[in-house]
């Protein structure tokens, strides 16, 4: 009498189909996920300079002017990171201490990805915050965006 025992297990061949698999599943995440990290950086951006936009129109009620630079400067990075009053400073460093009621912004943000920045550059009557996406968002296509009082738009130039 022949005795036939059943293999049990897999073969390689469905081995390595299920890998295959699980392999395209993973690399369709990451995808995703990355799509959705710039989506998500986006819309701190946009959150950001409407922070910051909301302060400076505080700082202009006050002082009647915008803090002025007329070089760019990079906001939320050293030296640039709170926005006090005129008399101490306008911009300044976190380590500077500004009165309660003169600070309009106790920490100015900055981009989410580290070679990117926020650019102020303001002759007093208007100003301008320079910063640029990486989707499509609410505001537009992917690009650079510029700040102002009124608007956030893609027209360069202080307004």
């Amino acid at each position: 009498m022949i005795n036939f025992k059943k293999q049990r297990g897999f073969s390689l061949v469905e081995l390595l189909i299920v890998i295959a698999i699980l392999l395209l599943l993973a690399i369709i995440s990451v995808i995703a996920l990355n799509d959705q990290q710039a989506k998500a950086r986006d819309a701190k951006r946009i959150s950001d300079i409407r922070q910051i936009r909301t302060a400076l129109e505080f700082y202009s009620s006050d002082e009647g002017v915008y803090p002025i630079r007329q070089n760019p400067v990079d906001l939320g990075i050293d030296g640039q990171e709170k926005l006090c009053s005129k008399a101490e400073g306008e911009f300044v460093a976190a380590s500077v201490g500004c009165k309660t009621e003169s600070t309009y912004i106790s920490k100015v943000p900055a981009d989410p990805l580290l070679d990117r920045k926020y650019i102020y550059i303001s002759d007093g009557k208007g100003y301008s915050i320079a910063f640029t996406t990486e989707k499509p968002s609410s505001l537009g296509p992917i690009g650079t965006y510029y700040a102002h009082s009124q608007e956030i738009d893609s027209i360069p130039g202080v307004k």
